[in-house]
This record gives C-alpha cells, structure tokens and sequence, in this order.
C-alpha cells in the first residue's frame, strides 16, 4: 500500500460503498480493502471494556484514536460496547476520534447509513443483548452488497468524530498518555519498510499507560512480533497490547 494524498485514490465506479469497497490507484494498481464488520470477531469486545474500566478507573479522560476506521463501524461498536460494561463511566472515553485515509469511507461514516448483510445482524443482538434498537434504527440499502442499513441515534453519533487523516503523518501528534490506538487490520496493506517506521513511531509516542490494538487480518505479516520488537507486551486479551515501561 503506498500512502499518497487521497485524491489519488480510485474507487471502483460505484461511490460510497463504504466498508466493502476495493480501491486502487489511477494506473489500476490495487490499494487495499475497506472491509469492516460490527463487533469484528477477531476482539473480545466484553472483557476489552472490561479491561479499560479497571486500568483507567481512576483516570479521568482516555483518549480512543480509532485509525483505518473505514465508515465507522468498530468506533461504533466500541462505543455501544463501553456503555453497556460502564454506564455513566463510559463517558470519560468519549468522544472516540475515528480517522481513516480514504475520503470516502469518512463521507460515508459522516452520513451514518451503514450497510450490512442479514446474517450480520445476528451478532450484533447478541453483542447489544437484544437491544440493537437502542443503539441504531433500521434503513432499506440502496447498495446491492448491503441487506440493510443501521443508523446510529443521535447519542450514540455523537461520540465519535470522524475525520480524513494518513495514520502514518498523524502518529506524531496523537497524546501520549492515557491514548487507546486501535490501528486494526490494515498493517498487510504497508510496504514492509513502513510497517517499521510506523511500529517504532508508535513505541517512540505511547507510554506505558496506553494501549494498541491490532487485528487477525495483521497475524499474516506477524504485525504481533513487530510490537513485540518495539517494547510492547500482551495483555491477555487478544490483539490488544501495552507499552513495557522499560522500552525505548
């Protein structure tokens, strides 16, 4: 994946697809994939809340840095996610700042009408318990690759910010402390030599009281190990990882 301005960028002819787009460049060179699901299976979404509400009780604000958040479904999801587990305490983490390359994806998660299939649906009543409709209200999709749309309700919208922005230019001036980075599944998508750049930078910015959540599509260049390389340690759960206070 070569990061360039996005106006480079070439989606296929049908716009705003969203999260199931493939994209390439104007000579026809694949990019990446906008692929992203409610509640991504490849996280634990009840004991991740769980974990943030024990390592930051006592904090008083966390910042959530959703990068490649595609049309905003996984920002979404956390946040129904810390809501349920928290209740009123959920609202230290807000709002989460989602962010991704594609202009795209950012129109599509700013409009709110997100597509997904059917059988889509049954894990997320699960995730909510039964109460989907608390959360999000249903629309017909105008899209062939999408069943139905879910649109988050106004106090769920709200808590997430969106924005264009290159993960790799905007790691610079993410906050130190107390910062959740969730840069999932995209890692395969970078030329080897910027999955370094971005590892070390992202060692050389969080400290130990941070978090950085990857994702299964990323095991396939053992973005694991590369963390791991640059002082970080597993904190149980899977995909989600700490700074040791000894590194760098």
């Amino acid at each position: 994946m070569k990061i360039a301005p996005a106006y480079l960028y070439n989606s296929n002819p049908q716009s705003f697809q969203g999260n199931r787009r493939t994209v390439y460049d104007k000579s026809g060179n694949f990019l990446y994939r906008t692929t992203t699901y409610f509640f991504r299976e490849d996280l634990d979404w009840n004991s991740f809340a769980k974990l943030l509400k024990h390592k930051y009780k006592d904090t008083q604000k966390v910042n959530i840095i959703s990068h490649i958040c595609s049309n905003g479904q996984e920002p979404y999801s956390l946040v129904v996610k810390l809501i349920q587990i928290l209740g009123d305490d959920a609202s230290k983490f807000f709002p989460i700042i989602a962010k991704d390359i594609d202009l795209d994806n950012i129109e599509s998660a700013k409009r709110g009408k997100l597509g997904i299939k059917a059988e889509e649906l049954y894990r997320i009543n699960y995730q909510t318990n039964g109460n989907t409709s608390e959360f999000f209200d249903k629309g017909c999709s105008t899209n062939p690759q999408s069943d139905l749309v879910l649109i988050p309700k106004p106090h769920i919208k709200n808590k997430v910010i969106f924005s264009q922005s290159d993960i790799l230019n905007d790691i610079d001036s993410i906050p130190t402390n107390n910062t959740i980075l969730m840069c999932r599944n995209f890692w395969p998508y970078l030329e080897p030599h910027k999955r370094e750049v971005l590892a070390k930078k992202i060692s050389q910015k969080l400290d130990d009281t941070s978090l950085v959540l990857v994702g299964d599509f990323d095991a396939q260049i053992n973005v694991h190990q590369l963390l791991k390389n640059n002082g970080f340690k597993e904190t149980g759960i899977e995909n989600v990882y700490s700074k040791t206070k000894s590194s760098f």
